[in-house]
């Protein structure tokens, strides 16, 4: 049977960033996206994901939405899966959430207690410092409120901002967010160099994979790991994100490592 998660690319950035305070030198997220559990990936395949994010010890985990396909039975197996992260997780919805049943997709979030932020932020305290933290619900499916989510942001800590969908990137580094996690795109599954920039553009995503610069906020799209639709990825491998923050003058990302890993079938 195909299946889009034979192998995950992982990719581990360092954020440099005058926000990042020195006491938070090599503070560690990881970003996990666009899961669509259900017809090809399937618990067992996400189990294998949450043990090695928690072999990485991240000091926190960004799930940045579309935990389904298009069946709601699939909504509690993916929280549940994923309420096996070890370190402190929180969660935002995508389109493919809503679509499948959004009072199945709150109810699975708080039945394995993984916060889920709805265009709200909260302060994230820690022995290596305070981080704020932003939550917007899914833009597809007009459940985005960014004024509702920056309400009470100052832009002291560092923030940390999770939204499924980019184009609402420029929006939220204008209120203040300095890293934004954004997936729903996945890349569009292919990449043909000198073409798949092309279609993009022709269908006016302005940003669709990886990572930009925005007016001192960076917005990193995460390919994400399943597929709704149709299994094929070409030269867009399923990914799993990691960044490391650091202190500096200038905002600047750095890619560190990639390698790829691989997901046991049987």
């Amino acid at each position: 049977m195909i299946n889009p998660l034979k192998s995950i690319e992982i990719n581990r950035y360092r954020l440099w960033h005058p926000k990042v305070s020195p006491a938070q030198q090599g503070y560690r997220i990881a970003q996990i996206s666009d899961v669509h559990l259900g017809r090809w990936v399937k618990p067992r395949h996400m189990a294998q994901v949450v043990d090695y994010v928690n072999r990485q010890a991240p000091h926190l985990v960004a799930l940045t939405g579309d935990y389904v396909g298009y069946s709601r039975h699939d909504l509690m197996p993916a929280v549940e899966t994923l309420a096996g992260l070890d370190a402190p997780t929180y969660a935002v919805l995508g389109n493919h959430d809503h679509w499948t049943c959004t009072d199945t997709a709150h109810e699975a979030f708080s039945r394995f207690n993984i916060p889920l932020l709805v265009n709200e932020n909260r302060i994230i305290e820690s022995a290596m410092g305070p981080i704020e933290l932003v939550g917007v619900d899914d833009h597809v499916t007009q459940r985005s409120d960014v004024d509702q989510a920056f309400s009470a942001i100052d832009g002291s800590p560092f923030c940390l901002t999770l939204n499924h969908v980019p184009s609402l990137a420029p929006a939220l580094a204008a209120r203040g967010a300095h890293l934004i996690l954004s997936g729903h795109t996945h890349g569009y599954q292919f990449n043909i160099p000198g073409v798949t920039h092309r279609i993009a553009q022709k269908l006016g995503a302005r940003y669709h994979v990886g990572a930009y610069y925005l007016d001192g906020a960076y917005l990193y799209i995460n390919r994400g790991l399943g597929s709704a639709s149709w299994p094929w990825r070409i030269g867009a491998a399923p990914e799993l994100t990691f960044f490391e923050l650091a202190h500096a003058s200038r905002p600047r990302l750095e890619l560190m490592q990639t390698e790829t890993i691989g997901v046991n079938h049987r």
